[in-house]
């Protein structure tokens, strides 16, 4: 239920496999985004190949799961996308640009189907909260009608008791 680094890295090393290999021209994930407590929506991230404006003009978003007054509440937080820098034209690469984007594509897999494994998590509970508590108010109004019901029943034969009572103490006078 609760998703470790372990399983995004076997994912991600597959998916990497699969596509450095030619199997796939494109990694794209579907996953269910959270949104709120009450909201999710289905969502596909194309994880590789990825272009420069779509990394650069994506903020991000931060939850947090808060209890107030007793209640369960989130707090969202939306990060602006960090603005592109430009490079000095002296700087100098200790390594090839290719080996660097190498080593750091697979981090990049793993950490983004980590975050949507986790976002998914979230959404579930999040579901299962609300659909336990929807069936726990129904439990209650459904209690609540029954007792009325028994209620009303007894009323009536208490006073239909009451009504012979009379009635025979009329009928003896």
């Amino acid at each position: 239920q609760n998703p470790t680094s372990k399983e995004p890295l076997a994912i991600s090393e597959e998916l990497l496999n699969t596509y450095l290999s030619g199997e796939t021209d494109t990694i794209e994930l579907l996953y269910t985004k959270f949104v709120s407590l009450i909201a999710s929506t289905p969502s596909v991230r194309t994880l590789v190949p990825f272009s420069a404006s779509e990394i650069s003009q994506k903020g991000d978003e931060v939850f947090q799961l808060t209890s107030s007054s007793g209640n369960f509440e989130v707090e969202r937080t939306e990060l602006d996308a960090a603005e592109p820098q430009d490079f000095p034209n002296d700087m100098i690469f200790e390594q090839d640009p290719v080996q660097i984007v190498n080593s750091i594509l697979p981090l990049y897999l793993n950490g983004q189907i980590l975050r949507t494994l986790q976002e998914s998590v979230a959404s579930e509970l999040a579901a299962r909260m609300a659909s336990m508590q929807a069936a726990s108010d129904n439990a209650k109004s459904l209690a609540k009608d029954l007792s009325m019901e028994y209620n009303r029943a007894r009323q009536a034969a208490v006073t239909q008791e009451i009504l012979e009572i009379v009635s025979g103490a009329a009928a003896l006078e």
